[in-house]
């Protein structure tokens, strides 16, 4: 539905010219059908504090924020990072909002290694255009990820997502994450430059080559104040048992609150 609403323009600007105004029409169609739904919802439960802001902009509705969790059992596994951790992880789908292209274009730019974990429609594109440092995977394993875990310096997160649930998979094993600072990620990576032992992460500001290098050169700097323990601790105030106390606190407040009227 993103495509419809906040990211048409992203969508169109990825297919050819002859498919767009076709593709134009059917997500006007789908917009103006979901216009139509919008009164019929009792009450507007978001995952997180950048889509309620969304609701809040096109349904112009309030909508109450409960993050979903991660899986418990990633907190019960552990990596044995490498001594030498030589590489940078990206892990998702292959589509134009990630933004996967930016990392290709700044690591065909200052050589090092990458390792690109995921599948979807970008995927041709994005092999054709990297160098030989650049490494795609797809339709690996949880085992193998986490041997690619195990030899990356940090998770590269170069687009805006609504929230973004790998940034913190990936910081429940202990791996730092660079991420473009807009959307779900501002509410999931803490950054304190004067203090990276107590960060999970860092931001760029720009979706450039620049603003993200500069990111890079920052966190290579000071790559060893990172607490791996620390960052497992923040992820665990998303685990699943703070969703489940969150949510059955916003059902019950509706509930009693319709009671009462």
């Amino acid at each position: 539905m993103r495509y419809c609403w906040s990211h048409k323009e992203v969508y169109l600007n990825s297919v050819s010219r002859s498919i767009k105004p076709i593709l134009s029409f059917f997500l006007e169609r789908l917009r103006r059908w979901d216009e139509t739904t919008i009164d019929n919802v009792d009450l507007y439960l978001s995952n997180s504090k950048n889509v309620s802001k969304r609701i809040k902009k096109y349904y112009h509705r309030e909508a109450e924020v409960v993050y979903p969790p991660i899986s418990d059992e990633l907190f019960l596994k552990e990596v044995s990072f490498a001594k030498e951790r030589n590489q940078y992880l990206s892990f998702g789908a292959l589509t134009p909002y990630k933004k996967i292209d930016l990392l290709v274009e700044t690591f065909n730019e200052n050589g090092k290694k990458l390792v690109i974990i995921g599948d979807g429609s970008e995927r041709k594109k994005l092999q054709l255009k990297a160098r030989s440092n650049i490494e795609f995977k797809r339709g690996v394993t949880w085992i193998e990820i986490e041997k690619e875990i195990s030899k990356s310096k940090a998770l590269l997160f170069p687009g805006e997502e609504d929230f973004g649930m790998i940034p913190l998979e990936m910081m429940a094993y202990g791996l730092p994450v660079i991420a473009y600072k807009k959307g779900g990620a501002l509410e999931t990576v803490v950054e304190n430059r004067l203090k990276i032992e107590e960060s999970s992460g860092l931001f760029f500001n720009e979706q450039s080559i620049k603003s993200l290098e500069e990111t890079i050169a920052f966190f290579e700097a000071n790559e060893g104040k990172f607490n791996s323990i620390w960052i497992k601790n923040h992820a665990k105030t998303f685990s699943e048992e703070f969703f489940l106390v969150n949510f059955k606190k916003k059902i019950e407040t509706f509930l009693n609150r319709k009671l009462e009227i």
